[in-house]
């Protein structure tokens, strides 16, 4: 003990240090079976996620199973209409 102080080891940050499977079983299993191009564009489907519900909400007003799917098939409609509608 040098100075009185005790000698430790300090673990390496392992991030960005080579490729490596997922550690949840559902994203290692999406990882194996999707085709490696799509993988990684999963950011695109999160992105498009997080912008539809910032501009209708996160939130369904139907209750039941069949009126909410008719809801979210509108809501995703009335949010490609308005990406149509800002591109021009």
């Amino acid at each position: 003990m040098p100075l009185g102080v005790r000698q430790t080891v300090i673990r390496l940050n392992r991030r960005n240090t080579g490729r490596r499977w997922p550690k949840t079983p559902y994203r290692r299993a999406m990882r194996h079976r999707s085709p490696k191009p799509l993988y990684h564009q999963r950011w695109h489907v999160e992105s498009g996620f997080s912008q539809h519900k910032r501009r209708l909400g996160s939130a369904l007003t139907a209750r039941n199973t069949a009126a909410q799917n008719r809801e979210l098939v509108l809501r995703v409609l009335t949010h490609n209409l308005m990406l149509l509608a800002e591109a021009a």
